[in-house]
């Protein structure tokens, strides 16, 4: 059993406890990988989120990030901060995380200086050789602005379509509502800052396996998954991708 099989066991058990964290991890601790994914979330084709990338490690999947350009993807710290870059794959213009698309490694991974917890978990990752764009894979801009409560933005990754089910050999897509910061402030008053966005459904939330995946909204990434308390009962967390948009450009720059 190798160390990321023994992680997903592990994070299963806390799973069928009340009040599972998600995501939240100390400085210096290695993440624990948890199997769940965008709960309902309909089958999707990459040619419809050709901006998706799959992430691994040691053949187990990690969570998502999407195409900058063809030298750079977007990612949270999360998914990339814990292990050697050697290490991580990246599969690009495929409906799987298995097969399919271009296989991908890295040259570099930088993490946000200020990462901590869910607070500036955000990475870039430079690609050792750059994707061949085309229709199944294409970069995506970033918002610029916050979005407001109640807009509808759509999630998309590998992540399995109920709690307890195995990663998605097909990708995944949900609409989700953005969350007012105020109202997920009262879910997250110790957590939440500046750098995050909430959104809350109901019946479709990203978790576990989802980390990293985008929400999308009129053809921009506002957010990538972070975490949270719980999935669907309570509000998911993203990273603010337009908030750390200065930092995102200076990052590729360098």
């Amino acid at each position: 059993m190798n160390l990321i099989t023994c992680y997903t066991f592990l994070s299963l058990v806390l799973c069928m406890t009340s009040g599972l964290e998600v995501g939240k991890h100390a400085i210096g601790q290695k993440r624990i990988h948890g199997n769940l994914g965008i709960i309902n979330g309909k089958k999707a084709s990459i040619k419809k989120f050709p901006y998706m990338v799959s992430i691994m490690a040691e053949d187990s999947l990690l969570g998502s990030g999407v195409i900058l350009n063809s030298h750079w993807i977007l990612t949270t710290a999360f998914n990339v901060a814990w292990y050697p870059v050697e290490d991580l794959e990246f599969r690009a213009g495929s409906n799987s995380y298995e097969h399919g698309g271009q296989i991908l490694t890295a040259e570099k991974v930088i993490v946000h200086e200020n990462y901590s917890g869910y607070d500036y978990d955000i990475a870039v990752v430079k690609l050792s050789k750059p994707i061949k764009l085309g229709k199944k894979a294409k970069p995506i801009k970033f918002g610029t602005k916050d979005l407001k409560g109640k807009t509808k933005v759509v999630a998309s990754g590998w992540g399995p379509s109920s709690e307890y089910g195995d990663p998605s050999p097909n990708l995944l897509s949900g609409e989700l509502t953005v969350l007012d910061w105020n109202n997920c402030y009262e879910s997250y008053p110790h957590d939440l800052t500046s750098r995050l966005m909430c959104t809350f459904d109901t019946n479709v939330a990203p978790c576990g396996a989802d980390f990293g995946d985008p929400v999308v909204y009129k053809k921009a990434v506002y957010g990538l998954y972070a975490g949270g308390y719980g999935c669907v009962t309570m509000p998911s967390l993203f990273t603010d991708v337009a908030n750390l948009s200065k930092w995102v450009k200076s990052a590729i720059k360098l």
